[in-house]
């Protein structure tokens, strides 16, 4: 072999090694070593899409790398989420997710994945559901939306999401503990289901607090009742459904998922970042900004909290 020959063979196997050198390394060594993906699975405008946009905001001093916010909308929540599902179990394509979505829907209906397709990583915040009416309802309190909708059967209407979404059962155990038939309008998503009654075209809609709070601050939407067992701690003055008048719990917790099958190495770095994004203060302040509160909790406790709500929603909606 000529020393030319020699050379260009010498050049030609370091650069390969290099190549196999820098798979190796991606495949096996520095997590993450390019940019993550956080899938937000339902319209902008939502409690979802607000809380994407923070957490990609603060996230990149925390995993190494940007993160970047991917809108997937469609099917109640159903695309992005199968789109999660479907992806490399590489620990780069994250779910934002929500109960319906995770411990809800994919028990009760056939969707393109299942709730065993995701790990947990960590839960990011909890609130409860409020309901609120439109400025022009012909009602101010949960009593009086009650006492009409008892008086107007099916002539109440209001936004909802999606058929088993977050608002669509929360009117469902409202309608159940009232004893109240009204009808509610399917948007997609709580963006477009806010859209609708704040323009009037519904009477009423149930969501989170941190969306809601400026609507009714500015007195566009008027507060009725949180859904949880103690008021609000940034609404002290909206009470409670029970204290209203109609028995109900029910809440929104936001967290973050991977495909199954992601390494366990990978799925316990990010769970690491999002330890450290949640003690974030520059995050923390932007949270409060928002009018939302964090609520962490970590891998282990999250994974429980899921299987358990799961449990309990199956239940509930099998005694509907």
């Amino acid at each position: 072999m000529s020393s030319k020959l020699k050379k260009i063979f010498m050049v030609g196997s370091l650069a390969c090694l290099t190549v196999i050198a820098s798979t190796a390394l991606a495949q096996t060594g520095a997590f993450p070593n390019q940019p993550l993906k956080l899938v937000i699975p339902y319209p902008p405008g939502g409690a979802l899409s607000v809380l994407g946009a923070v957490v990609t905001t603060s996230a990149e001093q925390h995993f190494g790398q940007p993160m970047i916010s991917l809108v997937r909308a469609g099917g109640g929540g159903a695309t992005g989420s199968a789109l999660v599902a479907q992806t490399p179990a590489d620990g780069y394509t994250l779910l934002l997710g929500e109960p319906t979505i995770v411990s809800l829907r994919p028990q009760v209906e056939k969707l393109p994945y299942t709730s065993d397709d995701f790990v947990p990583v960590a839960r990011l915040t909890k609130a409860p559901i409020m309901f609120v009416a439109a400025s022009a309802a012909p009602f101010s309190d949960l009593k009086g939306m009650i006492d009409y909708a008892k008086a107007n059967p099916n002539k109440l209407l209001y936004s909802s999401d999606n058929k088993n979404g977050w608002t669509y059962t929360g009117f469902e155990l409202l309608k159940k503990s009232a004893g109240i038939e009204m009808k509610g309008v399917e948007f997609g998503g709580g963006g477009p289901a806010i859209t609708n009654v704040l323009g009037g075209n519904t009477m009423a809609y149930a969501g989170d607090p941190s969306i809601l709070m400026d609507h009714i601050k500015a007195g566009k939407l008027k507060a009725l009742c949180v859904a949880d067992s103690s008021r609000y701690e940034l609404a002290k003055d909206v009470p409670t459904c029970k204290e209203a008048g109609a028995n109900i719990e029910w809440s929104l917790w936001i967290g973050v998922l991977v495909r199954k099958g992601t390494p366990a190495d990978r799925v316990e770095k990010l769970r690491a970042s999002f330890a450290a994004l949640s003690k974030d203060d520059a995050f923390l302040r932007i949270l409060a900004r928002t009018n939302t509160t964090l609520a962490y909790m970590d891998g282990a406790q999250f994974s429980k909290f899921v299987a358990d709500e799961q449990s309990s929603l199956k239940k509930l909606y099998d005694a509907k």
